[in-house]
């Protein structure tokens, strides 16, 4: 079934299950729905996040809903955004996929999500809306996002555009540096037997071409490959 977006809060929406978005150390994430529907829970709610005790990054759980007027509650660890070089988009993909995986073990036909990691925690917004829209849209359920903020939910409604490459900066031990044309920059595995791309929003300066006389340049076909592998990968 297709998704849809909707501005209102996730206690407004019927759905079989509600997610709520955590840290490891299963308090609830500094997200707006999350805290307001951990709150609703009441008691048995919260007793059934600390019986949890610790959950990873990408990963999900399902509890006793408390008081929520959903049959189900799923909860996940969001990844926070830190540079970019620590598999970010991964973690993110991984959290949808272990969410619905619950929620298709459970028998739902209808979740209740927030747009995980895009509201605090500095993820790139739009990538982590689009990361969202794309694992909902592989599954036959019924997912509704609960925008947080008007701009979420105009990213919702927004093509997604992935930046384009404008030039080689240089590369630091496995990786390739490339600028994009929305004043960020992507990192690409040099190892051939690893397509891993990444958006950063920085490089040290002495990474670039020409300011490290240790740094020998890379072939041209080499960054052709390098491009190939950035055109053909998602986040």
């Amino acid at each position: 079934m297709p998704y849809r977006v909707t501005q209102q809060e996730i206690l407004q929406i019927e759905a079989d299950a509600a997610v709520i978005s955590v840290e490891i150390a299963m308090n609830p994430a500094e997200e707006p729905g999350s805290r307001k529907l951990t709150a609703a829970g009441g008691g048995a709610l919260r007793a059934a996040m600390r019986a949890q005790r610790f959950l990873p990054i990408g990963s999900a759980v399902a509890v006793e809903a408390g008081e929520l007027p959903f049959a189900h509650v799923i909860l996940t660890a969001a990844p926070r955004w830190l540079t970019g070089k620590a598999n970010e988009f991964l973690a993110l993909h991984r959290c949808y996929e272990s969410v619905f995986e619950i929620a298709e073990k459970l028998h739902c036909r209808s979740l209740a999500t927030p747009f995980l990691s895009a509201h605090y925690y500095r993820f790139p917004r739009e990538e982590a809306v689009h990361i969202a829209l794309t694992e909902a849209g592989k599954r036959e359920l019924e997912t509704v996002f609960a925008a947080a903020t008007p701009e979420l939910f105009a990213l919702s409604e927004k093509r997604y555009r992935k930046p384009e490459i404008v030039s080689y900066v240089g590369y630091y031990r496995d990786h390739a540096i490339f600028e994009l044309d929305d004043g960020r920059f992507a990192r690409v595995d040099l190892r051939p037997e690893i397509e891993d791309v990444a958006l950063i929003p920085y490089f040290e300066a002495c990474y670039r071409v020409g300011n490290n006389p240790l740094q020998p340049p890379l072939p041209e076909r080499e960054l052709d490959r390098l491009r190939a592998v950035y055109a053909r990968t998602e986040w």
